[in-house]
């Protein structure tokens, strides 16, 4: 059967985009804040066109990633964590090594790399809410990119995880859940009762925060009468009329400059609206009458427009271009053989057209004077021109000349020349004079402003293109002349004639009037629709914005929220969670006030709410102390890992953080329990919690534990130690250290100097020395006072009325053994002698000796 987590993701494959992108933030980040809502607003709208995509839109719209939060299928242990670059100041060549069975804890103080480490974790693993970027190495000139090698072993199988930073998840590190500080509030809620927030659940009540947040926002923005100008309807049955009043997020906005009055419309209402009146006061008789004069004034007008236009259009431009074009190409052909043929003539140009016609009038002339006479001319015959005798060389001359002009080249150069002509000689015959229409252009400027001067430009442009086709270089092309006035004048002829024709069907003017008076209603309404343009354009594009946050507000119901909230609860996933939270807070020893458990389903929400028994209001958030809280949420976070049977790892930085010191020993007694039945790594800088947790060890009799300490050098942090601080260990810790340390002693006696020897002996015997006095306080004195704390446990006193001067004596010799011994007081030469090594055994034997008596005979704890 799927978790909660699966289900969620599972049910959610067919919802809005937006709703997957918020379950995938929620369980990215945690809690959702306000600007966590914006952005799935924006997201959402931008799926609707409101908004510009987000520049990763794709992304975002990849299925949402539940590594680490479906069911678990295998255990997964954390090995080790080695080959880390480019982190922080972390050195290249360290590694972690972690128990697989029980607890590993990891010292590092200030500075020291902890949190570098843990970062790396915090990524690679499963950490609920947002996560702090990588942070590079910055004390180089070539950093590297982040990455680390994680040795995991998944069900009792070793594997290597190379990890790096933006890589995609890996469902077996991801098993590995984290525990931290800045996690700690994604599992509580104290909005209106301290809550326990389940992370299936919280899922949940996330989505339902989103969801609702955004409907109430949509309301509030489409709220009647928002963002949209008020303009007053139209009352007629006209297109423009109807159209206004059917403005919709359908309209399409060209479809509003179809309905807009033009500027000629607009100037032809009060012509109309006058001739309205006077229409009404007519019989159909006198109106047609009217009209007929009218026209007949008109008609003339249009008529003296009609030959000019096609005569200087385009059409018969391109017919000109023509023939100019015909004679150009005959003329070269003709000129080219007139070279070739009369290349020795005195004259360039004899035989050209000018000449020709010179030729031409010479022949009529003789033809006329009828004397016999042929022509051209031959020897001895009188030139007509120069009345001299032609001689022979002239005689041949004037033949090759009439042999050329005969030829057909040369004549068809002239009927080309002809033809061109006669049809600049139709345009410069075109009569552009109105000056007899000036009173018709005076009526018409009535019936229709500026349609005078309108005509008259007409008639300007019409003259100035006459001037230009009846030049003798005609142009590439023409410019255009609008001819809109002069349709517009048309379509006021076509108007009288069909007033006329109806008319002279009617018996009364109601008919004509009616018509007139929608034609006023249509132009006056589509004046109106003119006026408020921008402002319906306006209500257009917001009935558009409207429809599409409409849209996302239809999506925005959470009965199906609740549904599924009430369907996980059925599926048995609120029962095991309850029992085990509630176990866990009895563990941590909730004895100050009694606390319930109860759950609640409000629009969706689904969550744990914690009551004070017997009371009717809800105040734990508001008893609960910093410490209390912090064990709320680690119970939280235990009790998923046991509702759910993981058996994986589990991670805690600094679980612990300015807690009195009750609390803190009970995070440590629990810690070092759930170490007992799986894998348990503690990161701290807390040198007083690390003493309680390796108390908590001795007292459950924990034995699998490891310590590690973090160091630093000038350039790197993060060296590992395999030693444990001193400073945090109990008696008996610090005596298995000195047996230790009694192992490289007894070396340096079999292989080194006397001088040697004393040096570490003297060392030996300072930690000796220390380790008497951790003794008195934690076993002789039973931690009635204890360094790093301000209390003082008065309760204890009962077990130290059995100190007797044994006691004293015992403790005086021994500890005085160990001041003479080590190192840290001048003695004269020669005074202190080095001790054997068997005299060092035999010190260490004392108070293990006497650590033994005080544990077991006087059961000091």
């Amino acid at each position: 059967m799927m978790n909660a987590v699966e289900s969620i993701v599972e049910w959610s494959k067919d919802k809005p985009v937006w709703w997957n992108l918020a379950l995938k933030v929620a369980l990215e980040e945690g809690e959702l804040n306000q600007n966590h809502i914006d952005f799935i607003f924006n997201f959402a709208k931008s799926v609707e066109g409101l908004e510009p995509k987000h520049p990763n839109h794709e992304q975002l719209l990849s299925p949402i990633d539940i590594s680490g939060y479906m069911a678990e299928e295998n255990s997964v242990r954390l090995i080790s964590l080695s080959q880390v670059e480019g982190v922080a100041a972390l050195a290249e060549d360290q590694k972690l090594d972690f128990r697989k069975d029980g607890l590993t804890i990891v010292y590092g103080d200030n500075g020291a790399g902890k949190s570098s480490y843990t970062s790396i974790l915090k990524h690679a693993c499963l950490t609920r809410g947002a996560l702090k970027p990588i942070a590079g190495n910055v004390f180089t000139s070539a950093p590297k990119p982040p990455q680390a090698l994680l040795t995991l072993e998944i069900d009792n199988t070793p594997t290597e995880l190379t990890w790096s930073n933006g890589a995609s998840n890996n469902n077996a590190a991801k098993s590995i859940r984290v525990f931290d500080t800045s996690s700690a509030h994604h599992y509580l809620s104290n909005e209106d009762a301290l809550g326990y927030k389940p992370v299936g659940l919280n899922l949940i009540t996330e989505l339902t925060k989103v969801v609702e947040s955004i409907k109430n926002r949509i309301s509030e923005d489409v709220m009647s009468g928002n963002g949209f100008v008020a303009i007053p309807s139209l009352n007629s049955q006209s297109k423009a009329s109807l159209f206004l009043n059917q403005i919709s997020e359908l309209t399409n906005e060209a479809d509003i400059e179809l309905h807009c009055a033009t500027k000629d419309e607009i100037e032809s209402i009060k012509p109309l609206q006058d001739e309205l009146v006077s229409d009404m006061a007519k019989s159909p008789e006198q109106i047609r009458k009217s009209l007929i004069k009218q026209r007949s004034y008109i008609s003339p007008l249009l008529e003296s427009y009609k030959r000019p236009i096609e005569v200087l259009g385009p059409s018969n431009f391109e017919v000109l271009k023509s023939l100019d074009l015909d004679y150009q190409k005959k003329k070269q052909v003709s000129d080219t053989l007139r070279q070739k043929t009369l290349s020795d003539l005195p004259f360039d140009n004899i035989c050209d057209t000018q000449w020709t016609v010179l030729w031409r009038a010479a022949k009529d002339f003789l033809v006329k004077e009828n004397k016999g006479q042929k022509f051209p001319p031959t020897k001895g015959d009188s030139c007509p021109l120069c009345l001299q005798d032609i001689q022979e060389t002239s005689a041949d001359k004037l033949q090759e000349l009439e042999a050329f002009i005969n030829d057909k080249a040369a004549k068809n150069t002239d009927e080309a020349l002809k033809a061109l002509i006669q049809a600049k000689s139709v345009v410069r015959s075109l009569s552009l004079n109105i000056a007899q229409f000036e009173g018709v252009l005076n009526e018409l400027d009535v019936i229709k402003p500026g349609l005078k001067v309108g005509l008259e430009k007409l008639n300007q442009s019409l003259i100035n293109r006459q001037a230009v086709l009846s030049g003798s270089a005609l142009p590439e092309s023409l410019d255009e002349i609008s001819l809109s006035h002069f349709q517009a004048l048309r379509e006021i002829d076509k108007e009288l004639f069909t007033q006329i024709g109806e008319l002279e069907q009617q018996s009364s003017n109601n008919e004509f009037v009616a018509k007139k008076q929608a034609r006023l209603t249509e132009l006056t309404d589509r004046a109106y629709v003119a006026k408020h343009k921008a402002n319906i354009i306006t209500n257009v594009r917001r009935s558009k914005i409207v429809a599409k946050l409409n849209k996302i507000s239809d999506q925005s119901a959470t009965r199906s929220i609740s549904t599924l909230s009430a369907r996980i609860y059925s599926q048995g996933v609120i029962e095991p969670l309850k029992e085990s939270f509630v176990k866990e807070l009895k563990s941590f020893g909730f004895n100050r006030f009694d606390i319930n458990v109860k759950t609640r389903n409000k629009a969706g929400q689904q969550q744990f709410k914690l009551e004070l028994a017997n009371s009717n209001e809800s105040v734990v958030g508001k008893v609960a102390s910093e410490g209390e809280q912090r064990c709320i949420a680690i119970a939280s976070f235990l009790s998923e890992m046991k509702a759910d049977s993981r058996r994986s790892a589990v991670l805690f930085d600094d679980p612990v953080n300015s807690l009195s010191h009750q609390w803190s020993a009970k995070v440590a007694k629990r810690l070092i329990e759930e170490s007992l039945e799986r894998q348990v790594i503690v990161f701290t800088h807390d040198i007083v919690f690390y003493k309680l947790l390796l108390e908590a060890s001795d007292s459950l009799k924990q034995d699998k534990v490891n310590c590690i300490s973090l160091e630093r050098s000038r350039s790197n942090s993060g060296l590992v130690r395999t030693n444990p601080p001193w400073d945090a260990l109990p008696t008996s810790k610090r005596i298995g250290v000195l047996t230790t340390k009694l192992q490289k002693l007894r070396k340096i006696d079999e292989t080194g100097t006397e001088t040697e020897f004393r040096e570490a002996a003297a060392v030996f015997y300072s930690f000796l020395r220390e380790a008497w006095e951790r003794l008195v306080e934690e076993k002789l004195l039973n931690k009635v006072v204890n360094r790093f704390e301000r209390g003082v446990h008065l309760q204890r006193l009962n077990r130290v009325d059995d100190i007797t001067s044994v006691d004293l004596e015992r403790i005086h010799l021994a500890y005085d053994k160990c001041c003479v011994d080590f190192v840290g007081h001048d003695t004269a030469a020669g005074i202190r002698p080095c001790p054997t090594i068997d005299e060092v055994v035999a010190d260490l034997e004392e108070i293990k000796d006497y650590l033994n008596h005080l544990q077991t005979v006087r059961k000091r704890t």
